[in-house]
């Protein structure tokens, strides 16, 4: 994510909440926290894997704050963060849905969704329709193969023309659906 969100941006939005503590969510919070945001609340639906994940990346980064939350503490933690990033299945075609109430969000909340199937997730809709800064996943996805082409070919990507691709790929697949 820092090479989707500008550096001084991230760290200028100090708070951030996490939804999701799995894989992709362990690896945006690692993300964030070396972009230099210096609080950041995991919040997932198991209280004791969010609580694992907090403290192994508080060990990381000893110079930020990360803790642990849960769903009931999300109303508090929004009202404090500056950020939400959404790592879970909830939102995907196969999993319809918001995974929080979008009355938490505020016009001044950044908000990034890694869902990318669909592209405008009802989160990033509802996220948008609230005046809020949105990144979609699918700006995720492309940063994640632009990234991995430049490791393996040792060439830098188009980042926009591979965005636009996507874009038609997903386009098409959903007009084929």
């Amino acid at each position: 994510m820092p090479h989707l969100l500008p550096a001084s941006q991230v760290r200028a939005w100090t708070a951030w909440c996490r939804l999701g503590a799995g894989g992709a969510g362990s690896a945006v919070a690692y993300a964030l926290l070396t972009a230099g945001v210096q609080a950041l609340d995991l919040v997932d639906m198991d209280p004791g894997r969010a609580a694992e994940r907090a403290a192994e990346l508080q060990g990381l980064f000893p110079d930020s704050t990360v803790t642990a939350g849960t769903t009931a503490e999300l109303p508090q933690l929004m009202r404090l963060a500056d950020g939400l990033v959404h790592c879970t299945p909830v939102g995907m075609s196969a999993h319809p849905g918001v995974p929080l109430d979008l009355d938490l969000l505020e016009p001044r909340h950044w908000v990034a969704d890694i869902v990318y199937r669909p592209i405008d997730t009802e989160l990033v809709r509802g996220a948008r329709a609230k005046g809020c800064e949105v990144l979609d996943g699918g700006r995720m996805a492309v940063g994640q193969a632009a990234d991995a082409f430049r490791i393996f070919t040792g060439l830098d990507a188009d980042p926009d023309r591979m965005r636009s691709h996507f874009l038609e790929l997903v386009a098409a697949e959903e007009v084929a659906a």
